[in-house]
């Protein structure tokens, strides 16, 4: 992600998706709570942890796992990565 997206975002500027949402989330280090929360914000689904995929980020998260480890686990679990 360009320094010139996350700058755009951060200023209101443009809207990012949820997957990229996430992985700002990600790289700011934000914890579950706060990730709902920049989620409701921005007016995207929070995390559901009945989904696969949802449960898998939300542990991500929870443990601090960087963002290529849970996209390689949700690559191997047959879902669709963040990035």
């Amino acid at each position: 992600m360009s320094e010139v997206y996350l700058y755009q975002v951060l200023s209101g500027r443009r809207n990012p998706s949820r997957d990229r949402l996430l992985c700002i989330c990600f790289g700011l280090g934000t914890t579950e709570e706060e990730t709902q929360r920049l989620l409701k914000c921005a007016g995207l689904a929070p995390l559901y942890p009945r989904l696969k995929r949802d449960a898998i980020i939300l542990h991500g998260i929870a443990h601090g796992t960087p963002l290529a480890e849970v996209n390689d686990k949700l690559f191997e679990k047959n879902e669709r990565t963040l990035y």
